[in-house]
């Protein structure tokens, strides 16, 4: 009988390389933005992907569970999932905001530090198109490689000296009909593709360069290899569980992704 096959759905940005320097013998693997991987998991249409933290709860979590330990994280300056601003963020919400149609996480996550820090809600913020609006909220590529403005907020930084522990932006997730038969072998592919990483992180960071490059950023590999250094892949257990359980009651509030 031919082998058994999985779909994996992976994040396309530059953020997600380090997790596929091994191959994945098992699976079939296609990339998206994470918007998309959220809805395909939400209709139960792919086997594994990497989701966004705080899309778990809900319609997702009735056909997935969590992977521990593995995902993207970080513990301050993330330099990937950003607001910049052309006024400062006490003027908020007055001003319009675009967000990038392809955040899960990141305009709930923001939407929790700004009502601590500033009281603002920006959610209700008027929204505008990227080159009209006074402020934007950017991830992945597009925020790494996004001209810097007088004003900016990134995530990972706010996160950290707001709530104290690591962010968590996204998660492995496995079908629960699979999870026993699937589970294992993705955890396998995942640390050999780590420890192919932490050998060789040149490897990862050319890649990286090749990618910015074509779509024209311009981002080098010295920014790229501090990028790599913030990022986190793996947590130990109890501070997975930590960071990971803080956003469930947020992430089942009523806070719209968008």
């Amino acid at each position: 009988m031919p082998e058994e096959r999985y779909t994996l759905g992976r994040i396309s940005y530059v953020n997600s390389l380090p997790f596929f320097q091994a191959e994945y013998p098992e699976f079939d693997s296609f990339s998206a933005v994470p918007a998309e991987l959220n809805a395909r998991a939400a209709r139960a249409g792919v086997d594994a992907a990497m989701i966004s933290r705080w899309v778990y709860e809900g319609e997702i979590e009735k056909y997935y569970k969590v992977l521990p330990r593995y995902g993207i994280f970080s513990n301050g300056e993330v330099m990937s999932v950003k607001i910049f601003s052309k006024v400062p963020f006490e003027s908020f919400p007055d001003a319009s905001l675009y967000i990038t149609p392809e955040s899960g996480t990141s305009a709930r996550a923001f939407a929790h530090l700004f009502r601590l820090k500033y009281g603002a809600d920006i959610l209700s913020m008027p929204r505008a198109p990227l080159d009209s609006a006074d402020a934007a909220l950017l991830i992945g590529d597009a925020a790494l490689a996004f001209k810097p403005r007088e004003f900016c907020a990134d995530l990972g930084e706010m996160w950290r000296a707001e709530i104290g522990i690591p962010m968590v932006y996204s998660v492995f997730v496995v079908r629960r009909s699979v999870f026993s038969k699937v589970a294992p072998l993705l955890e396998k592919n995942i640390k050999n593709s780590l420890d192919a990483f932490r050998k060789n992180p040149d490897s990862v960071i050319g890649k990286a360069v090749g990618a910015m490059c074509a779509s024209c950023s311009g981002l080098d590999a010295p920014a790229l290899k501090k990028y790599y250094r913030n990022l986190k892949y793996e947590l130990p257990s109890g501070l997975f569980k930590k960071a990971f359980d803080y956003a469930a009651d947020l992430a089942r509030s009523e806070i719209p992704t968008k």
